[in-house]
């Protein structure tokens, strides 16, 4: 899963508990380590989810707790983007990002890895779907994790997801 998603946008679909997040944290460090001056954005739906991967990542990267940023809408635009531009590792609800990158106070040019977890929202109007847009037209040095345990029950919803979030590859496991 970890070579594929190094060189293709993955749909990482695995049940939970089986190492999603483990497969992004070695994407990040790896895509940190390709574009030193690079950000790793995570997105995830629920401010208690963005809080779960920002705790998982700080415990295992020996970075400077300035390098990380937490999101959510409890968080003012104006602090966003000075913790944005401060930042190399940002964790956020996708709505609270949509509203900074409409607004233009956050750019997703500097960004090397966007992580989607709970990519099977990415249906719709919902903000992963822009998100995953203005990422793939904007970043120097673009790559897409999507992370989910179920992409949708048929396979127009799938595909939907797929090519939402510019998936290339899908890896499975059960």
């Amino acid at each position: 899963i970890f070579k594929t998603a190094l060189s293709y946008n993955t749909l990482t679909v695995l049940p939970t508990g089986l190492g999603k997040t483990a497969v992004a944290m070695m994407v990040a460090a790896r895509r940190m380590l390709s574009y030193p001056s690079s950000k790793v954005l995570v997105l995830a739906p629920t401010k208690p989810l963005v809080e779960q991967h920002a705790s998982s990542f700080r415990s295992s990267f020996t970075l400077h707790e300035d390098f990380f940023a937490v999101f959510t809408g409890n968080v003012s635009p104006e602090k966003r983007h000075k913790r944005w531009e401060d930042s190399r590792l940002i964790f956020s609800t996708p709505q609270a990002l949509e509203n900074d990158v409409l607004s233009g106070r956050i750019s997703l040019s500097d960004v090397s890895l966007l992580v989607i977890d709970e990519a099977h929202r990415a249906t719709g109007d919902y903000s992963y779907v822009f998100l995953a847009d203005q990422y793939m037209k904007t970043a120097s040095h673009s790559r897409i994790l999507a992370l989910t345990a179920s992409p949708g029950t048929d396979k127009e919803t799938i595909t939907s997801v797929c090519d939402n979030l510019f998936i290339q590859r899908i890896e499975y496991r059960k």
